[in-house]
């Protein structure tokens, strides 16, 4: 024991002494890491969250994948592919309802004007708008300049 800095027993006593009084002093300074389980716990429970929301998006990319599939193999077979299932909106039946009142109106309004054109023009038109009064001075001006008064 000639090496060694400490060589009675009353320094041995003190170095263990210091040596229990630095662990006390860190324990009371510590916080007990007890934030930084709380801000782990906090980010897992955000990564939990964001796994199962890619999980669940890649599940419907797959299942739409899948359908879209199926879907193709039945139109290559020749085979009629069933109706879309259409989650909000309207129905296939609202729809086609539309559709249908719509060619309905079409025609009946292309009819109206191939009749309009077929018949000659009543004398005065109940619907026409009156036409433009023409200022005094409109004779001056050059025909030219204006070609949408010059007909």
């Amino acid at each position: 024991m000639h090496d060694l800095p400490f060589q009675t027993i009353t320094q041995f006593a003190g170095l263990g002494l210091t040596l229990i009084a630095g662990w006390f002093l860190g324990l009371a300074s510590h916080s007990g890491g007890r934030k930084w389980r709380e801000r782990y716990a906090e980010q897992d429970m955000e990564n939990a969250g964001y796994r199962d929301r890619a999980e669940s998006d890649l599940r419907d990319a797959s299942r739409r994948i899948r359908d879209l599939e199926a879907e193709n193999a039945k139109l290559k077979a020749g085979a009629p592919a069933p109706a879309p299932a259409e989650p909000e909106g309207h129905s296939s039946a609202t729809v086609a309802a539309a559709a249908v009142a719509g060619a309905v109106a079409g025609a009946a309004v292309t009819h109206a004007v191939d009749a309009h054109h077929d018949t000659p023009a009543p004398a005065e038109a109940v619907h026409a708008e009156p036409a433009p009064a023409e200022a005094p001075h409109a004779e001056t001006q050059d025909a030219s300049a204006h070609p949408e008064h010059a007909h």
